[in-house]
Formats: C-alpha cells, structure tokens, sequence
C-alpha cells in the first residue's frame, strides 16, 4: 500500500538539491540556469508530500484531543479554513512567481531582458520609491506582487493590474484560475456553512420571537371587571402579559437556554444519543454541584452511581419576575420536589398561604445556592408542611429534585436515610407542630 501510495513522493523528497551547491567549489550564482531550474523544480514536487498532512492530523491523537477541547467547532472551523486560504495563496503565489524567473531564465535584472509578467507589470506600473520586484535583493517586493495576484484570483476579484504576458503565462494562468475557482467554491461553501452554524442560536431566537407574536395577536383583550383581585388583573391583563412574555424569551437567549421546562436530555439532545451508562455520567456532571448541596444527596451519603441515577430525573427551570410557583400534587402546580437555585431571587415559605398577612409572615429569601424543600419532600401526602410555593423576584433559575427521585435514592441507601435525611424529616414535622415556619 506504500508503495502505491507515498513512497514515489518520499523518493523524491529525499533528493538532496540543496547538497548538489553546497559540494561544489563555485558558487551557485556561476551554475547554469537551466540546472537551477531543474533543482527548484524538484523542491516543488516535494511539496506533494503535503498531501498526506490530512491523514496524519486525523490519526493524530493530540490533534484529536485538541479540537474536542474545544467549545465551538464552528469557531475551530473558521480557523482551519482561514488558515486553508493562507496556505493555497502562498503557494499559487510561490508557483506565479517562479514562472516569470523560468521565462526570464534569470533571478536577478534578467527579469528586464525576456518577457514575463513582472516585465509588463513594471513597464506599466513602476514609480521611483514604490514596489520594485526587479533586483536580487527585491524578494519580498517580488513576494507581495505575487501574494497580491493570487488573492485577487482566488477570491475571483481580478483587479486586472498583474496579467498574464506570455503565451505560458496565460496557460498557466488559466489552469491556475481553475484550480482557484474550485477552491474557492469549496471555502466558501464551508464558509456558509460555519456562519450558519454560530447563527443558529439567534436563528432560533427569532422565531420563537415570531411564534410569540403570532400567540399575541391571537390573545383576547382583557376585561378588567372580571378580575376577582388587582393581582389577578394585573397578571391575565393582555398587554401586560406579552410584555412579559417577551422578557422572558429574552432572558432564555442571554442565558443560552432555549426552553423553560427540561429535563437534561431536552437541554442537552446530544444525551439521548450516547449509552445509558454514559446518559447517567453525563447528567451528574451538569449537576453535580447542585446535589451536593442537599446534605443527604451529597457525597458524604451516596455514590457516584446513586447520585447519577438522581441526576438523569432532575430538570432545570426558568421563571419570570412575578411568577408563582406552587408545590403540591394538584394538577395546577409544578409536583413536589427540591428546589436549588442556580442563579435569581425569589420568596418562599413553607405550607399553605391563604392571605398576604400570613406570607408576609412565613415567607424569606432564598438566592443562589439556597435548597428549599429539602425536609418538606420527605413528609406524606396531605401534610400542609409539605405544601409550598415561591414567588419569583428576579429571572430564576433553579435545579427541581423530583420527590420520586429522593425517596427512590433513599429506598436503595438505608444509611442515608438513617444518619441524615430523617432528621431532616424530624425537623419538618416539628417544625409544623410547634408551628414554627422558619426555613430548615
């Protein structure tokens, strides 16, 4: 398979043509012309090595390593194929350049005696003091000449200022404009595809901007006199709720969250794709911080496998300013659970609230990185303690424990049960009975 593949380019690769100078008594400026040609060309041919360069970066392991540490293979896209250009201008300019010092049959002033296209560009062109690619010592003039006509190109520009003289020239010239035209279609294509690509985030912003708009316009308009209470007209009134509608589905873009209720693989699609084993792993490591704040789900009482068990029914919420969140198992409410928060401010209290007196007395403040519920969850159905709600202050956003969950976690390990979650449940129910509501 060698053979038929690298081995004639490697051959030629190792063909010493800097040595054929370097052991010689005279310099290489008193060599024949035609034997440098040949030398350079040679020196061009190895450069058909390059074409294993993609084969040896995929089987790379540190290449490998380094593009999925990456966090945006779009951005990493957009480097490779900058870079793509780059190498494709610098050698198309390399190869226009040594076809005029092959026409000219010399490197230096020669370029003045035969035609070529460095000839013509500096009859028609050539100001004292400007750019001047003629002389031993231009390279780098000769260089951004070059560089300039193979952009212009292989971006198809054409500016038409560096041409083609010679008949060579123009056959050349047109097998390189070829080349480009494909290259460059193949860039651009690529191109679009990574802009669309770090556009789909905001793609998907506009339109849910615009099926909130079309929900809108569908609303009824509000009737005020069919408010039991201020509270209940101010949140069913119709423009009052759009504009809250739309704060929110802002707030979902700023945090880079694109729906508000989700378990991890809804947040997370690329879940759904991997092993059960690795769903588990993956989803405790999203919340592993979270969990380790609820004392009997942290990892002083279970492992790791029994916390990504938790962790895969687990979900994360948003809620906007003015939002009620109630805990209990009616239909109306959310379900009974644990709240962390990740990231706002909100009030809760613990039972029932039937009246502003009694919130204003059972109600505190809970921010990031409080847990509510935590006791609460454990006690039995139809226990007022075990009821709940809070009011959200600012945009929250909170990590919810599903209670089967809990108690399933707490069914398999008897010892976190014994030596910290029942006296959690101990403080809820004697916290109820004694009726003091302070936070546990």
């Amino acid at each position: 398979h060698y053979l038929r593949t690298f081995f004639i380019w490697n051959l030629l690769g190792s063909i010493p043509t800097a040595s054929i100078f370097a052991g010689q008594m005279i310099p290489e400026e008193d060599f024949p012309f035609e034997a440098i040609i040949l030398t350079r060309v040679f020196d061009i041919l190895k450069l058909c090595r390059l074409a294993r360069v993609p084969y040896l970066l995929r089987s790379s392991d540190f290449v490998v390593q380094f593009q999925q540490n990456q966090k945006s293979q779009a951005k990493l896209a957009l480097v490779k194929y900058t870079f793509l250009l780059i190498v494709a201008s610098h050698l198309l300019a390399c190869s226009w350049c040594f076809l005029a010092f092959v026409q000219a049959g010399n490197f230096g002033d020669g370029l003045l005696k035969r035609n070529n296209w460095i000839l013509f560009w500096y009859n028609n062109n050539y100001e004292e003091g400007m750019i001047n690619p003629i002389g031993e010592g231009q390279n780098l003039d000769r260089y951004i000449l070059s560089m300039f006509w193979s952009i212009q190109t292989i971006t198809s520009i054409g500016y038409g200022n560096i041409s083609p003289f010679t008949r060579l020239e123009w056959w050349f010239g047109s097998i390189f404009m070829l080349l480009s035209g494909v290259l460059w279609a193949y860039i651009i294509g690529s191109l679009v595809g990574v802009a669309a690509a770090l556009q789909v985030e905001n793609e998907l912003h506009r339109n849910r901007i615009d099926e909130v708009n079309v929900m809108i316009s569908q609303f009824a308009k509000s009737d005020p006199t069919k408010a039991n209470y201020a509270s209940e007209q101010e949140m069913y009134d119709t423009d009052i709720f759009a504009k809250r509608l739309k704060k929110f589905i802002h707030f979902q873009k700023m945090t880079h969250k694109l729906s508000a209720t989700n378990d991890m693989s809804e947040s997370f699609p690329v879940i759904n794709s991997l092993s059960p084993e690795m769903q588990r792993v993956s989803c405790f490591m999203l919340v592993r911080e979270h969990l380790e704040l609820v004392p009997y789900l942290s990892s002083r009482f279970l492992s790791m496998h029994e916390r990504s068990r938790v962790a895969k029914e687990c979900m994360v919420l948003d809620f906007p300013p003015g939002e009620t969140i109630r805990m209990s198992e009616d239909d109306s409410s959310i379900g009974r659970g644990i709240f962390v928060m990740i990231r706002g401010t909100a009030f809760a209290a613990h039972g029932s609230v039937k009246s502003f007196s009694q919130r204003r007395k059972k109600a505190f403040v809970i921010t990031v990185g409080h847990v509510f519920g935590a006791g609460e969850v454990l006690l039995s159905e139809g226990n007022v303690q075990s009821e709940g709600r809070i009011e959200v202050i600012s945009f929250t956003r909170v990590l919810f424990i599903p209670r089967r969950a809990v108690l399933a976690a707490l069914e398999r390990n008897q010892k976190a049960w014994k030596d910290c979650a029942r006296w959690k449940y101990f403080l809820a129910i004697t916290t109820h009975l004694n009726g003091n509501d302070k936070a546990t």
